[in-house]
């Protein structure tokens, strides 16, 4: 097989998975999991426990089972690779291709004597055509088979979607191939993100385009994603459960959420002090919202925003970093950052992680 056949289908559409494979569900194996857990009672993978999710809102307890941030990291010498997968409901987002909301990418990973690491796109695992999807777009799922370069043990990361629930996950590996544990992060904790829909994912072409990925890879840090859709208010529930988890930094990027800027006064330097008393030290980056000419109290949130940073600073906290959102698409195709003058479309997101990851870099983080 040649290398530019890695990627695509090796067999035709409708016909079953190649025989002689050996499958492993998720998580299992040496299948490393990280941003999501798989809770057996709920029967789905989740990003925070069930209890906790449920206390915040009802709609971050639906959320909670869309899998944005989950990778799965393994090694293999496989010539092929297949993705078997069971939602609980498919997922139509109409502002997002399928492949973002509802699919899986995987990219072979290198790590380079310098410690740099290097991803080479190899497939994508895509619903629709290749799902038994009904009418009314429930799905009980799909398996899709690919090619893989082979010839040699090689690195892989396999990214879950952002805007869908996984009820169940298998892998499937020639039973001739070997098969191992892939990179590990960086020694130390995950960064933790809050925030709307934008911190999610919504609306890159691959789950792997969102501004926290191009900062995992960039750094080779994990990382967690508490983005809720339209659900970010800074609740008590949530802020208590975001100061309770062992992290190197926190990006607060929530005020696109609140009602309006009383709202955000109300619980945006609540949330931070709730999370500075367990952690002290540890670097907070305030973010506001990339793109304000779109809604019109974008100056007063941003003044609540500042004036939780200012107050840290005045009680001697040297640990907080601000950045202006206005700053997260810069000057020039801004209007081509987006997808509807809200959600970052593929351009949107890497400017965004640019602007993050420097600040998560001056803060001493990553």
């Amino acid at each position: 097989m040649n290398k530019e056949d890695a990627g695509k289908d090796f067999r035709p559409l409708g016909y079953k998975l190649s025989p002689g494979q050996k499958f492993t569900r998720i998580p299992g194996g040496c299948f490393d999991l990280y941003g999501v857990f798989y809770d057996e009672k709920a029967g789905r993978f989740l990003r925070m426990p069930y209890d906790v999710a449920k206390a915040v809102s009802p709609s971050v307890e639906g959320l909670n089972f869309c899998t944005a941030g989950g990778r799965v990291r393994f090694s293999t010498d496989a010539d092929r690779m297949s993705v078997t997968v069971k939602y609980g409901v498919f997922a139509v987002v109409n502002h997002m291709p399928a492949t973002g909301s509802s699919g899986f990418v995987l990219l072979e990973e290198t790590l380079t004597e310098t410690g740099e690491l290097v991803e080479k796109f190899v497939a994508t695992f895509i619903p629709g055509h290749y799902a038994n999807v009904t009418e009314s777009q429930d799905a009980t799922g799909y398996s899709v088979e690919k090619l893989l370069p082979g010839g040699k043990m090689r690195n892989y990361i396999l990214w879950m979607p952002n805007y869908n629930d996984v009820v169940s996950l298998t892998i499937g590996l020639p039973e001739n191939a070997s098969a191992g544990h892939g990179i590990a992060y960086k020694k130390g904790l995950p960064i933790v993100y809050y925030g709307s829909s934008i911190t999610q994912g919504a609306c890159p072409s691959r789950p792997d385009n969102a501004y926290q990925a191009y900062i995992s890879k960039w750094s080779n840090t994990d990382f967690i994603n508490l983005g809720f859709s339209g659900s970010a208010l800074g609740e008590t529930a949530i802020a208590e459960y975001i100061a309770g988890l062992d992290v190197k930094a926190f990006v607060m990027d929530y005020d696109y959420n609140a009602p309006g800027a009383e709202h955000l006064a109300a619980t945006h330097e609540r949330l931070f002090l709730t999370f500075r008393e367990k952690h002290p030290l540890t670097p907070v980056i305030f973010v506001s919202n990339p793109d304000p000419d779109t809604d019109a109290s974008s100056p007063e949130r941003l003044k609540v925003i500042r004036r939780t940073y200012r107050n840290a600073k005045r009680r001697g906290d040297k640990n907080v970093l601000l950045l202006d959102g206005r700053a997260l698409f810069g000057k020039r195709d801004r209007e081509n950052c987006t997808v509807d003058g809200t959600h970052p479309n593929d351009i949107g997101f890497y400017r965004m992680a640019e602007a993050i990851y420097k600040k998560l870099k001056q803060a001493g983080a990553i």
